[in-house]
């Protein structure tokens, strides 16, 4: 039984996404916006916010945020979201998370005045003066997506609008929800909730015109390493764990997660993914001839 999809978007979801970003800021070199761009925003925020973030960790507490502003019944913009987030009852908090969870945190008061502050002072400080043209492109994308929904298979929508992933109907997942987001790109950011599974995908979107396309240079240049080139030929008969992987290239396991996170994000790889987890990969065709197809066009 297949699951139901939807792809949304809000201003609220790339605001906790950003925030995201920036805590992760030790693996920023990995992220299109680089670690210039977490050095420059730090430097505009204020101590008391920089503090909160620092000790900030994106455990289960930030995955029941997440959850918890899915579950907000108006969200259409952050103020919305942020009102509701500040006047929400703990008994109501409980209910709204509790069809998808059954741990919490312990001081559910502290929990939401904490995440309260974090995004209403990251949406002053940072995030109100640059997401009118970051929600702009995201929504129209997710806009266009949704009108190709039912045009395909599930599965086959699902790869094409995540750029290689495949969810496995696994542990009573009924809905996918799909979120495209910039901040985080290339990476993707997936939680699981037994029945529901909400995937922050990277968008392949960007507010800067530039002559060669950044998701094109991606994945020609996730192609410059031999290792990578013998990992695509080993995945070309099915698919394999990493471990498999790993052990048939004869390289670290270390290499060889930047070497798949090169290739997924470029979009040669499948993922099968069963809640949050990759459990296998496999070559994926579709990456190979959309980049013939965009070095076509570039070189014309």
């Amino acid at each position: 039984m297949e699951y139901e999809v939807e792809v949304q978007f809000e201003p609220v979801f790339e605001l906790v996404c950003s925030i995201h970003t920036f805590i992760c800021k030790k693996s920023n070199k990995k992220m299109d916006l680089g670690a210039s761009w977490s050095a420059d925003v730090g430097g505009r925020l204020s101590p008391e916010l920089l503090s909160a973030l620092d000790e900030t960790d994106l455990g289960n507490d930030w995955k029941l945020l997440n959850l918890l502003i899915h579950q907000c019944p108006v969200k259409e913009s952050v103020d919305q979201v942020l009102e509701w987030l500040q006047h929400l009852p703990v008994g109501e908090m409980y209910e709204t998370l509790a069809e998808y969870v059954s741990v919490f945190p312990v001081q559910m008061d502290q929990f939401r005045s904490r995440m309260h502050f974090l995004l209403s002072e990251w949406n002053r400080q940072y995030f109100r003066d640059c997401s009118p043209e970051i929600s702009g492109r995201l929504r129209q994308h997710a806009d266009e997506r949704s009108l190709e929904l039912d045009k395909s298979a599930v599965s086959d929508f699902v790869n094409r609008t995540t750029n290689g992933f495949y969810f496995l109907p696994v542990d009573g997942l009924r809905k996918l929800v799909l979120i495209p987001q910039f901040h985080f790109q290339p990476a993707n950011i997936i939680y699981s909730f037994g029945p529901l599974t909400i995937c922050h995908y990277a968008a392949r979107v960007s507010v800067t015109d530039e002559e060669i396309s950044p998701f094109m240079y991606r994945t020609l240049r996730s192609l410059g390493e031999k290792s990578r080139l013998k990992i695509l030929q080993s995945l070309g008969g099915g698919r394999r764990t990493f471990t498999e992987i790993a052990k048939q290239a004869g390289i670290s396991k270390g290499i060889v997660h930047d070497h798949i996170f090169s290739l997924r994000c470029a979009g040669l790889l499948n993922a099968y993914i069963e809640g949050e987890n990759v459990t296998a990969y496999s070559l994926r065709l579709e990456g190979i001839h959309r980049m013939n197809e965009q070095l076509f066009e570039y070189l014309k």
